[in-house]
């Protein structure tokens, strides 16, 4: 049965419990993010972190005017909650996702700035206008400050694999509590120091996701103004599709495709056919083609001596036989000269 308080309420230590448990469950979970089981089991957790840092705030166990010395070991944990509560906000899946990061973001500043004003680091909590997180200028990069940023990147990094390594020679957080008080407060600092390096990591890549954010949503205002500005199209009229066409005009295309698209047609038949005789390429009764009377006769005279023939006709065979015998003694085109010599 969990513990409670005097007027039956679960204590603040078994809220916290239940919610670090909570939270390495999502962290092991195989489930999707977006999953509808795993967005229930994480506002679950963070509804529990948000009444933990209430309880926090109305016991008011944390004062500006003390050290860190000054804490009793079992409330050291209790400095985590803005860094549990930055991490499982990124994960939220909304509509509004501006409004995700930056909630983060605020979790992250404040436990940083915690660790900061109780000595667990020296680490400053970053502006918006700091290297690493600052938009980019117009002007040359400033080769120092990306080197710097650099090596903070590999201190933090090594950092962190040292304090992990020194969190599992300690034992699991499960076990902790049944150590003795200063390994218990060792672990409980580790952890912060742990979570410092994250959160540092973290504001880096909220502040480069917030800039797109925004840009986008920039973006989408203007077009939605231009949208509003343009007049809309006559209704009932359908708007003509726009015609396909190719522009071969650049030295770069040019190389690449040659001279243009020989395969794509730039003008009808007629057209080419009246700037031939235009040209004086051609006459303009030269392809005049028969018309569709006499070619349908002459198909069916064609056809009437093919059924002849076929029908052994003595009259179309005599004139098949004679018309055999002047092909063979003719050669192809010597009658027609058209009354040439």
């Amino acid at each position: 049965m969990a513990e409670k308080a005097d007027d039956g309420a679960p204590k603040l230590s078994v809220i916290f419990e239940d919610s670090w448990r909570c939270q390495q469950q999502l962290q092991d979970s195989e489930n999707p993010t977006n999953s509808k089981t795993y967005q229930d089991a994480l506002n679950e957790c963070i509804n529990k972190l948000e009444t933990a840092t209430l309880m926090v705030s109305q016991l008011s166990l944390f004062s500006s005017n003390e050290d860190l010395d000054e804490i009793p070991t079992t409330d050291i944990r209790y400095l985590l909650l803005p860094a549990l509560l930055g991490s499982l906000s990124l994960q939220l899946v909304e509509e509004d996702r501006l409004a995700v990061v930056e909630r983060g973001k605020t979790y992250y500043k404040d436990f940083l700035g915690r660790c900061r004003q109780y000595g667990v680091t020296q680490e400053e909590v970053p502006d918006d206008t700091e290297p690493g997180v600052q938009q980019p200028s117009r002007g040359p990069p400033d080769l120092r400050a990306m080197q710097a940023n650099r090596e903070d990147k590999i201190r933090r990094y090594k950092q962190s694999k040292e304090t992990e390594e020194k969190l599992k020679a300690l034992g699991a957080w499960s076990e902790i509590r049944q150590r003795p008080e200063d390994v218990q407060r060792e672990y409980y600092i580790l952890c912060l120091k742990k979570w410092v390096n994250t959160a540092m990591e973290e504001l880096a890549g909220i502040q480069q996701e917030i800039q797109i954010l925004q840009h986008m949503a920039s973006m989408k205002a203007r077009q939605k103004e231009g949208a509003s500005a343009e007049p809309e199209p006559p209704r009932g009229k359908p708007k003509q599709p726009m015609k396909p066409f190719i522009l071969t005009r650049d030295a770069i295309q040019a190389q690449v495709f040659g001279a243009g698209y020989p395969s794509v047609p730039t003008m009808t038949l007629e057209e080419f056919y009246q700037k031939e005789i235009a040209e004086g390429k051609i006459l303009p009764n030269s392809m005049n083609p028969t018309p569709v009377s006499e070619r349908e006769e002459a198909e069916r005279k064609e056809q009437e001596k093919e059924e002849a023939i076929d029908n052994d006709d003595p009259e179309a065979l005599t004139k098949a036989r004679e018309w055999d015998d002047w092909k063979d003694t003719h050669k192809r085109g010597c009658g027609n000269r058209e009354n040439r010599s």
